[in-house]
Parts: C-alpha cells; sequence; structure tokens
C-alpha cells in the first residue's frame, strides 16, 4: 500500500479542527497515528478533540502519548506537544517535554515560544534565559521588550523589569499592555509624562480593545499613586467596561451554581470520606477571593521550615475533571450540583496526592494556593480528610474594591468588571463559605486580612496552632523569602507588611456607593463579629 503524503494529511486535519469539524480531524488523526505512530502531532490533536468534547481522561491519554514521542522530534513539535499539555492540566510532564529542547541551538521565534510556556509554567529562570537567547538571535521589538520587562519583575531587580518596559513602550507607543505594565511600579517621578502618553496611545487610529482596556487601567493606577481619585475613577470604569464588552458572564446562572453546590453538600456529606495516605506531606489549602491576602498569608507559610509553598496549582479541580471525564468550564452552572455527587472521593484523593507529590520537595506540608478552590471546600474535605484549609476573608468592600482594579487575565473572574455582579459574586462566596463551616465546624480556620496586616505574628501563630506545628520565630519576615511569585501581589512583596491598604476602598467610597448599599447586611456582619476562636476554628 502506498504510503499518503503525511504533512498533507496534517494540514487537512489541522483546517477540520480550526472549522469545528472535529470527526473529520480525528478520521484524519487516526490515520496518521497508523502510517506514522512514532510522530506526536497527530496524538496532540485528538488530545484538543476530546479536550474540545470536554473528555477529560481521553485528553489526558492522547497527551502522554505524544509526549513519550518527543525525544527525537523537531522543535516545533516539542513545542505544540507541551503547549497540549498546558492545556489539558499536565503542567509538571510540560516542564519535562520543554527540557528536550536544546535552547542554544533552537531559532529565535521558538525561543519565544519557549519562554513563554517556561512563565506559564512559572519558571521565569529558564524563561529569561530563553528571552534573551531569542534577543542574541536577533528577535528584538517591544513585544520582547515586554516579554522579557514581565519575567523580570517577577524575579526583579525591578530597575531592569521598568528599563525592559519603558523600552518596549518606546518602540511601540500603541503596546496597551506594556503601558500598563509600566504603571504598575507605582512611581510618582514620571507619572504625569506617562499619563499623557497613554492618553496620546488612545487617540491612535488602529487600537484595539485589548489594548484600550490595558490603558485605562494604566491610567487608573497612575491617577491613583497621585492621589487624583475622581480621574482614577472613571478611566478604572472606562477599563472596566470595555473588557466586559468582550467578557461572558451571567449572574443568576453563578447563583443557580452556588444553590447547587450547596443543596449537593448536605449536612451529612463528610460522615463517609475517602481513606488515603496520610503518612506523606500533607496540602494545605489557602482560599477564598482573589487579591485578599493569600498570597502574603503564602509567604508566611513559606517560611517555616516545614511547609513548601507551590503557588497556585490547578490539581484539585484537574483531577476532578478527570475523576468525572468531564472538563468543567470556567463559569459554573447548576449542573455543578450532579457533577460533585459523581465525584469518586477515594480516586479523587488518591489522584491528587500521587500528583502533587513532587511539590512537597520532601517536607511535610506544602500550600496550594488557587483561590478559587474555596469553591470546592467540601469535595476537599471528602477526598483529602486531612488536608488543611484556611479562609482569606477581608473586609466585603476592600475585597470587592481589590477585585474591580485589578486586570485579571481573559476569561478569568469575569464577574470583576460591573458592581453589581461584583457585589453578586462576593455574596455568593460569603454564602458558600458559611455553608462549608456549618458541614465541616472547626476544619477550616478563617484569617482575617485585616488581623493578619496588622498583628502578623500573632496571626502567624494561630496559623501554626492550627496545622499542628512548631512555633518558629521570624516568618512574618515575608522579605526573607525569595521565593518567585507570579500572582498580581508580586510588586507588593517587596516591602515589610503593611496596613495601607486596609480601607482602601473608602477612598472611592462615592464610586463603591452601589457595592456598599448591595452588600450593606454583610459589611455589618464583618465589622460587627469577631474572630472565632482557635478551639472554634479547628486548633487541633
Amino acid at each position: 500500500m502506498q504510503q499518503p503524503d503525511l504533512q498533507a494529511l496534517w494540514l487537512q486535519a489541522v483546517a477540520h479542527f480550526d472549522r469545528d469539524e472535529l470527526r473529520e480531524a480525528e478520521t484524519l488523526c487516526l490515520q496518521l497515528v497508523e502510517y506514522a505512530p512514532e510522530r506526536p502531532l497527530a496524538y496532540t490533536m485528538l488530545a484538543r478533540i476530546c479536550h474540545a468534547l470536554g473528555l477529560t481522561r481521553p485528553a489526558t491519554f492522547n497527551a502522554f502519548q505524544a509526549s513519550r514521542r518527543c525525544i527525537q522530534a523537531p522543535v516545533h513539535d516539542v513545542l505544540i506537544v507541551a503547549a497540549v499539555l498546558v492545556e489539558v492540566g499536565e503542567h509538571q510532564l510540560a516542564h519535562a517535554v520543554l527540557g528536550f529542547i536544546d535552547a542554544e541551538h533552537a531559532d529565535a521565534e521558538s525561543l519565544l515560544e519557549v519562554g513563554r510556556l517556561y512563565s506559564i509554567l512559572e519558571d521565569q529562570e529558564q524563561a529569561l534565559r530563553c528571552i534573551r537567547l531569542a534577543r542574541a538571535g536577533g528577535r528584538n521589538g517591544g513585544f520582547v521588550d515586554h516579554m522579557e520587562g514581565i519575567v523580570l519583575s517577577f524575579l526583579g531587580p525591578i530597575d531592569e523589569a521598568v528599563a525592559a518596559c519603558e523600552s518596549s513602550v518606546a518602540k511601540n507607543p500603541g503596546y496597551g499592555h506594556a503601558q500598563w505594565s509600566c504603571a504598575q511600579f507605582g512611581r510618582k517621578d514620571g507619572a504625569r509624562e506617562r499619563i499623557e502618553r497613554m492618553r496620546a496611545a488612545l487617540a491612535l487610529p488602529d487600537i484595539d480593545n485589548d489594548d484600550i482596556t490595558y490603558l485605562h487601567y494604566g491610567l487608573f493606577k497612575e491617577y491613583d499613586t497621585l492621589g487624583e481619585t475622581d480621574e482614577a475613577w472613571a478611566s478604572l470604569m472606562a477599563g472596566a467596561q470595555a473588557r466586559r464588552g468582550v467578557t461572558e458572564h451571567d449572574a443568576a446562572k453563578e447563583a443557580a451554581a452556588y444553590d447547587a453546590l450547596i443543596a449537593a453538600t448536605p449536612v451529612n456529606f463528610l460522615d463517609d470520606c475517602a481513606e488515603v495516605p496520610t503518612d506523606a506531606a500533607t496540602p494545605i489549602f489557602v482560599v477564598g477571593m482573589p487579591r485578599t491576602g493569600t498570597t502574603l498569608l503564602e509567604r508566611i507559610l513559606g517560611n517555616h521550615p516545614q511547609i513548601k509553598t507551590c503557588g497556585e496549582l490547578n490539581d484539585f479541580r484537574q483531577q476532578m475533571q478527570w475523576v468525572n471525564n468531564r472538563r468543567l468550564t470556567l463559569s459554573l452552572d447548576e449542573t455543578i450540583g450532579s457533577y460533585i455527587a459523581r465525584l469518586d472521593p477515594v480516586v479523587l484523593g488518591h489522584r491528587y496526592l500521587t500528583k502533587t507529590a513532587w511539590a512537597a520537595d520532601g517536607k511535610g506540608f506544602y500550600v496550594d494556593k488557587h483561590p478559587m478552590n474555596f469553591q470546592w471546600c467540601g469535595a476537599i474535605l471528602k477526598a483529602l480528610p486531612h488536608a488543611k484549609i484556611i479562609n482569606l476573608r477581608r473586609h466585603p468592600l476592600d475585597s470587592c474594591f481589590s477585585n474591580l482594579k485589578e486586570l485579571f487575565a481573559h476569561k478569568y473572574y469575569p464577574y470583576s468588571y460591573v458592581l453589581d455582579e461584583l457585589a453578586a459574586h462576593y455574596r455568593n462566596y460569603a454564602r458558600l463559605m458559611r455553608h462549608w463551616h456549618a458541614i465541616a465546624p472547626g476544619r477550616i480556620l478563617d484569617v482575617r486580612y485585616e488581623d493578619l496586616a496588622s498583628q502578623p505574628d500573632v496571626e502567624a501563630k494561630r496559623v501554626q496552632a492550627y496545622l499542628g506545628l512548631p512555633e518558629v520565630d521570624g516568618v512574618t519576615d515575608i522579605l526573607a523569602n525569595k521565593t518567585v511569585t507570579t500572582t498580581a501581589s508580586t510588586l507588593q512583596l517587596r516591602q515589610p507588611i503593611h496596613t495601607r491598604n486596609v480601607g482602601g476602598w473608602r477612598r472611592y467610597a462615592t464610586g463603591m456607593a452601589p457595592v456598599q448599599a448591595l452588600l450593606q447586611d454583610l459589611v455589618h456582619d464583618y465589622e460587627g463579629v469577631a474572630e472565632p476562636s482557635l478551639a472554634a476554628a479547628g486548633g487541633s
């Protein structure tokens, strides 16, 4: 039998996939596997097809099969495999696959993609190395400067990060993301000039919605730094409106999803929990709304010699998807109740511990700091009865304002761009956490951001007692923690703990008035109720 033109088959498969003709693409990929079983790309396409159909197990299986065929594969193929592994949530394996690429001999364009993937995988040192190799290979321009600036902002030194971002803007003034990055460093010097150049960029004829959004958020930051709150609020609202215009969010659907989560986890939900190994490292889940102090607590925890911090892992959600063989959408709906009911807690617990065992790095505890894990506290405690959960609470209006002023990545935290949707989400978060406390009394420790900022040593002792760890002095010296962080708090963590952000919403009280009115009862409760005692919060 004459072998077909494999490249032609592959290009046809790609064309079908791009047109969402998944069955036709699958047929061609199976032919490619038959004729060239040693090549990885057909498996990557099969993984993407399964992922698009929401089938987590075969997506993961095919991505794994692709990874096994990377040793002698061209750089371009290895990059596709690594990207697909990231897409299906196999980050550790994606990092290993990138190791097949000899960066010293790769072309500049490929090196930029390698650097991008390393940065996603939170290996910023390798990301910086690849970006600089790409530059040495002749790949320059504003985009490359900005990539370098972003990575340097994670690693330091900050003056080099500032210089790289400023170079990006000088080469491409209409690049809104780079303009926004320059504003994030909080410098009063030169703020007027940066404001004027952002306003000039907004007047450019070929600017797109993404650039417009970044420029308005950058203007907010500059005006906020200067204390000009009226101009800052107007810019913030303009940026939020631009982002919301390209973001899908249904507040009613979200409320129905939280109703379903609560209904699916009644008071007896934890009566029958999984039996999983408890002699290995213990996971600590730090949860809450984003921008409420979760990263600050993580830095404190990371100073304890028995705790390893791991950043925002997505492994629990990923293993839920594997167990049910059904991918979750970023925005939940009412079907989440039946989804939770179908989970096998034994399989879920064992897979989570197996997939995150590397993270502990030989220590007794490791921190999984993905804020949105607050949605899964019931499932976590059922699958991992020995797990610890710490919920970061913050004043409702500070929580909402900190979310509102943060420009999140596309499709993440879509509730944060409209005031009433923001208030509705906070209410959903608060009522779900009340539910978890009700069905798991004493199992979750609440820590208030205001207390963590004003009396960090006291709160650190509470946390260590809850974890059953010996008290260690000096854990609140966050400047001593040199671990790289890639969250929105990365620049703030280069300062000692302070209380300057407590009550920050009050500077924008007029604009925040609709949120205050919608959350009046929760504000009253938060301001009027003392923190629970350690015994009530699970001191054992």
